[in-house]
């Protein structure tokens, strides 16, 4: 398995055919902001492949100059390729890859208390921390959803609190005005 960054045009692609069924509408930003964020240079989506190239799984992740930390924004495996240790790999290759220039992989987990399916989001959680996650001291309200956040070591141990500022850069970063102002607000650390 080997992790490639996508074109725009694989982007697009992966959204119309697999995130559209992979997350919820609450969940999803419009594909014109994501284009806006590859041409900033803000945002690495990744293809997990099989040698033959075929699509294992997709890993788009957030990049702020300057963030130790990047943000997993879609992370998703394809039907065929779950319960078979695929997403514990190809989550275990992101980090390993992201090493080099981060320290950790910032996770957004629909908090169960809230979620439309609880026991999906619990098992969601569940892989997460079997992988190697840790949860953190904070939670998030983004756009209405609830979420914990959870940190993914790419080295080192990184305290929360350094996790906290990478996140809000990270959004402010993201998320213009006004749009930011009441729809992004975050908790704890």
């Amino acid at each position: 398995m080997k992790l490639r960054l996508l074109s725009l045009e694989e982007t697009k692609r992966i959204y119309d055919r697999y995130l559209v069924r992979d997350f919820p509408p609450a969940e999803r930003k419009p594909f014109a902001s994501i284009r806006q964020l590859m041409e900033a240079g803000l945002y690495e989506p990744l293809g997990a492949e099989a040698e033959d190239g075929r699509l294992l799984a997709y890993a788009w992740q957030t990049v702020v100059p300057g963030c130790a930390s990047a943000l997993l924004d879609y992370f998703a495996v394809l039907p065929e390729g779950r319960g078979r240790g695929t997403g514990t790999a190809v989550l275990r290759a992101l980090a390993a890859r992201d090493a080099p220039h981060r320290d950790s992989l910032i996770i957004e987990c629909e908090h169960p208390a809230e979620a439309p399916d609880p026991a999906a989001a619990r098992r969601r959680i569940g892989f997460y921390l079997r992988a190697g996650a840790h949860p953190t001291a904070m939670e998030s309200r983004l756009f209405g959803v609830r979420y914990l956040i959870y940190a993914m070591p790419c080295g080192a141990a990184v305290p929360d609190a350094d996790i906290n500022a990478d996140l809000q850069a990270i959004y402010r970063a993201t998320v213009p005005e006004p749009y930011y102002r009441g729809n992004v607000i975050f908790y704890g650390a």
